[in-house]
């Protein structure tokens, strides 16, 4: 039931942003507390993830999801923990994810849209993160469609993400030779010394070139493109012939007024280059056995994982802000409550 006088925060979309989002384009709202109805859930947030793609989500139009409207909450994967439930599928106390909004407690109608996380999988947050749609993408970019073989060089551009990170692992597990670019000596030093990249470079004071002749001497067999921009632009020069490009984001270009273009398309035919964009939202059938194969792998400490975690709902648009301008090293996530 709704305690009366209990607020229930949320974080609305204030109005649409032209360039880079700031803190203007959000405002927080009280908003009535919702009651449990038939057969409805009743979650508390625990943390929600903070994401790239929820940039452009917040544009008029947005090319691959509904936009977020004026004046209504923003949302993106949330965990959960049960305070109420009608329904037989959820009981007071488990732990949940699900696409829910940015607000400190939400009832989901019949439950709809709402997945029990397992314990045995480990800390709740690995559901929106390692062993979530993060893990996932890296999975289908990185080794299916980048299908790296043994001696290959893979080049992962924003190698200390949340999507970055486990790419370039799982690479290396394939007996590639993986090189990162990241936006700090701190992100260069993170997937070096925790994530076992073989090389990795700050782009930011090193020319993308020098580097990439430098630290893939035989030239680029798979990139793995979160970024857009020059550095496709550098991966395209250098790639060998037949070199694989799964497309995972652009980056660069969320904030863009005016998109740049990319320049050397030409390599994609002199080279061969297979160039393939995916959205993991195609790959959710392959979640569970996704998850059997890589939980084995984190609890036996084979592969890292960093969650970045900023502390408050209230808290949520700055940590959205710095991390679309690179501050955050691996997933950023927004604790709302104590575990």
């Amino acid at each position: 039931m709704p305690q009366p006088g209990r607020t229930n925060a949320h974080v609305l979309l204030a109005k649409r942003p032209t360039g880079w989002v700031d803190e203007s384009c959000f405002r927080i709202e009280d908003r009535e507390e919702p009651s449990c109805g038939p057969e409805d859930v009743l979650v508390q947030a625990v943390w929600l993830s903070v994401d790239p793609y929820l940039r452009g989500r917040m544009n008029e139009e947005a090319w691959y999801a509904p936009s977020f409207e004026v004046g209504e909450p923003l949302a993106s994967r949330v965990v959960g923990r049960v305070l109420q439930s009608r329904n037989a599928r959820f009981s007071q106390g488990d732990y949940v994810w699900g696409f829910l909004d940015w607000a400190e407690r939400t009832v989901l109608p019949r439950g709809e849209g709402l997945h029990l996380i397992d314990p045995a999988l480990g800390r709740p947050t690995l559901a929106i993160s390692a062993l979530g749609m993060p893990g996932l993408t890296a999975w289908v970019g990185a080794i299916e469609l980048g299908q790296p073989q043994p001696g290959d060089t893979v080049y992962i551009s924003s190698a200390a993400g949340a999507v970055g990170q486990l790419a370039g692992q799982f690479a290396k597990r394939a007996g590639a030779r993986v090189v990162g670019s990241a936006g700090s000596d701190e992100k260069v030093s993170f997937v070096q010394t925790k994530c076992r990249f073989d090389a990795a470079f700050n782009y930011r004071t090193r020319a993308m070139d020098e580097a990439l002749h430098e630290l893939c001497p035989k030239g680029i067999d798979v990139y793995f493109d979160n970024v857009g921009g020059s550095t496709l632009e550098a991966a395209l020069r250098h790639a060998n012939v037949g070199a694989r490009f799964p497309i995972c984001g652009m980056i660069s270009e969320y904030n863009a007024v005016n998109e740049s273009g990319i320049k050397g398309m030409q390599a994609m035919f002199a080279k061969r280059i297979a160039m393939t964009g995916f959205m993991v939202s195609d790959h959710v059938h392959k979640l569970a056995a996704y998850q059997t194969r890589v939980a084995a792998w984190l609890q036996a400490g084979e592969i890292y994982f960093h969650e970045d975690i900023v502390q408050g709902l209230e808290q949520a648009p700055s940590a959205l802000i710095s991390m679309m301008r690179g501050t955050a090293i691996g997933k950023r996530l927004v604790q709302i409550v104590p575990q």
